[in-house]
């Protein structure tokens, strides 16, 4: 049955971190939309609200052009959710940061020293957004109705700032580089390009990010072991916050 109600858009890199979402809805159905692929957007209900899933691929490039596409929609909210790679050892498999701010460590002049970004107070501001701030009350509202989920759950729930870029971190060096350029929590490849593009069409956002792996050189081990878990806990916390979303 088609939705008769804006839903709220809800991406996902994976199809894995989509099918998490999936196990948790009623009421699915194909959507086409010029722009996405056959079968990456979904609209249905989880607990009763409308929501749509995207599968908006892998990095930023992906992840801005299916959502921009799946804007269409008129979404009420949009939420990117799914895995990243912890900057610290604060941070555990399995345990949830859900966004104060998003930025693209990616996003600079570069030399063979290193990196000057863009827009965090440089010299070289640019018309790229790359550092982007949740709606503090939006951010506020899902902290607070995360905690009980992770409790229940085994997992720590927590608001911090989220790296993106269009890097899948496996190196010790490089992941402290970045820790130390952005002050992050998280490194993953889409919640700064889909929260850029929420802000353009005037939509509220968050990321919801659950750890996977370190960023470390036994990352892709990690992440292929761990990647279930991932999905399934930041699932859980967009279940949770749902029933509160205005």
């Amino acid at each position: 049955m088609p939705l008769t109600e804006r839903p709220i858009l809800i991406a996902a890199a994976l199809r894995a971190e989509r099918e998490a979402l999936e196990q948790r809805s009623t009421e699915l159905e194909e959507r086409r939309l010029p722009g996405i692929h056959d079968g990456d957007l979904l609209t249905g209900r989880i607990g009763g609200r409308a929501v749509a899933l995207l599968r908006c691929g892998v990095g930023k490039v992906a992840a801005a052009s299916a959502v921009a596409a799946a804007s269409a929609l008129e979404p009420r909210c949009i939420i990117s959710v799914g895995s990243a790679a912890a900057l610290h050892a604060g941070h555990r498999v399995g345990d949830v940061v859900i966004s104060t701010e998003v930025l693209q460590h990616d996003f600079a002049a570069v030399s063979a020293s290193g990196f000057t970004l863009f827009g965090y107070g440089s010299d070289s501001p640019s018309e790229g957004e790359p550092l982007l701030r949740s709606d503090p009350a939006l951010t506020a509202l899902a902290a607070q109705a995360a905690q009980v989920q992770g409790a229940a759950r085994g997992f720590a729930v927590s608001a911090g700032r989220i790296a993106t870029g269009d890097w899948f971190v496996n190196d010790r060096a490089t992941r402290d580089a970045i820790a130390q350029r952005t002050g992050a929590d998280l490194v993953e490849m889409e919640g700064a390009a889909i929260a850029f593009v929420a802000e353009r069409f005037g939509v509220p956002w968050i990321v919801i990010r659950s750890v996977s792996d370190a960023g470390d050189a036994s990352a892709p081990t990690a992440f292929d072991e761990f990647l279930p878990l991932a999905a399934a806990n930041a699932a859980s916390i967009v279940e949770a916050i749902l029933p509160q979303l205005p």
